[in-house]
């Protein structure tokens, strides 16, 4: 059942995101400004970045590892090292090259999500935003892990996030606003 429920959701998420680009020239993508300094294109790049991170850890967890302590910390709630790194790796990507990756990235989330036993989602270990991920305790509590079944939401959700923000923009465009 729980399984399902994120395997709809996800699909639902995906196809609002794709529906909230749907359209697009690769000019208005990688020129026009949607948040801050963030083109379209940037904002997917984004979430493909933070949902390839999201596998990663779900991956780990699954091999009985701590994510946390396989890749660099990012500190709890700021997310801006992360977020620059990939802007940066993937701002000279072109538009086409952009959908492509969201596409893959979707696939290969429906292909985890379709191999994960119930039990599986009950699973923690520690993420690289974690305080946990710099003490690397031995025998991590409750407080310093997240749950597997937390990072399959996180996928729809982080994509629903950034699909409202694009709704939001085109509505802005169409009425003649052309910055976020």
């Amino acid at each position: 059942m729980r399984q399902t429920t994120f395997l709809r959701r996800l699909s639902e998420a995906h196809d609002r995101l794709r529906r909230a680009v749907a359209g697009l020239e690769a000019s208005t993508a990688g020129d026009e400004l949607v948040v801050g300094d963030w083109t379209v294109k940037d904002v997917l790049g984004h979430v493909v970045s933070w949902n390839d991170e999201f596998r990663f850890a779900i991956r780990e967890i699954l091999r009985g590892r701590h994510p946390g302590y396989e890749r660099p910390r990012i500190a709890e709630n700021d997310f801006d090292e992360p977020n620059q790194r990939w802007f940066s790796e993937k701002r000279s990507w072109t538009w086409s090259r952009i959908l492509t990756d969201l596409d893959r990235a979707y696939r290969e989330s429906l292909e985890l999500i379709l191999a994960l036993r119930p039990e599986d989602y009950r699973r923690r270990g520690v993420t690289p935003w974690k305080p946990a991920a710099r003490s690397r305790p031995e025998e991590p509590t409750q407080a310093d892990t997240d749950l597997v079944g937390t990072h399959v939401t996180y996928h729809w959700r982080h994509m629903n996030e950034h699909a409202r923000t694009l709704e939001k923009w085109r509505v802005r465009r169409a009425n003649g606003h052309r910055h976020g």
